[in-house]
């Protein structure tokens, strides 16, 4: 398969000079992904954390359990496009442990796309595909101590809390043709999570609406720059609404 090199020479917003990145386009057309291997400490890890989530819902009357699915729409900042124009997936498995009756604890491990795409308008159109593991870890409270008109509001939860992405796939297009450099997106990312609860079904089908942005730069070059926490690079920013199905 033939390949052309190119480089791209690019500065930020704030006439910040950046370093010069080349990207390799690929004739064909076809799709490309970037490879990233794993070792097989980091597949005994997950098959751990899966176990450990089947014995826990089977065994222990205080835990519970269940299954996700939803959408996100995404958002890199520091591409020099905004807008939630990056539709994605996400779905997976919980978790979680009854501390009161307000009070709630849950983990997940989801499968999640994130990126970022250009708005239809755009005349350079192109997309970033980024898929992740997404490990969150929330605590939920609920309205419960409200009453309007003699009914408890605790249908309605707030919850915050943190995750960790695990780099799964990656993907980048610009006017149909893929681009790639070295892989210069970092393998692990940490976010941030606000969000609201609303139950559908008691607790045992539950709509959940999230924020999630990152705290570190999920880029580790120097082609893509916004400054956030005092420290420069890219960042995801998703917003997801996901359903969860309790056993």
């Amino acid at each position: 398969m033939k390949t052309n090199r190119v480089v791209i020479s690019s500065e930020t917003k704030c006439s910040r000079e950046i370093t010069d990145i080349q990207f390799l386009t690929n004739s064909s057309g076809g799709d490309f992904s970037i490879p990233l291997r794993y070792s097989r400490n980091d597949v005994k890890i997950v098959t751990l954390l899966l176990l450990m989530f089947f014995c826990i819902c089977a065994y222990s009357q205080a835990f519970f359990g269940g299954l996700a699915i939803g959408g996100t729409t995404s958002q890199i900042d520091g591409d020099h496009n905004n807008g939630f124009h990056k539709v994605g997936f996400t779905g997976g498995a919980f978790v979680g442990l009854e501390l009161s009756d307000v009070f709630e604890a849950q983990f997940e491990i989801k499968y999640i796309q994130k990126g970022s795409r250009s708005s239809a308008d755009d005349p350079d159109q192109f997309v970033i595909r980024l898929d992740y593991i997404e490990l969150p870890l929330v605590a939920s409270a609920n309205l419960g101590f409200l009453n309007i008109n003699g009914r408890k509001v605790d249908w309605i939860s707030f919850e915050a809390g943190a995750s960790v992405d695990v780099l799964a796939y990656t993907n980048q297009k610009n006017n149909g043709a893929n681009e790639y450099g070295s892989n210069q997106w970092k393998r692990f990312c940490v976010n941030g999570i606000l969000g609201v609860k609303f139950n559908l079904v008691g607790k045992k089908l539950q709509l959940d609406a999230r924020v999630i942005t990152s705290i570190n730069s999920a880029y580790a070059g120097n082609y893509l720059q916004a400054l956030r926490f005092g420290q420069w690079g890219a960042f995801n920013d998703v917003l997801e609404l996901v359903l969860y199905y309790r056993f």
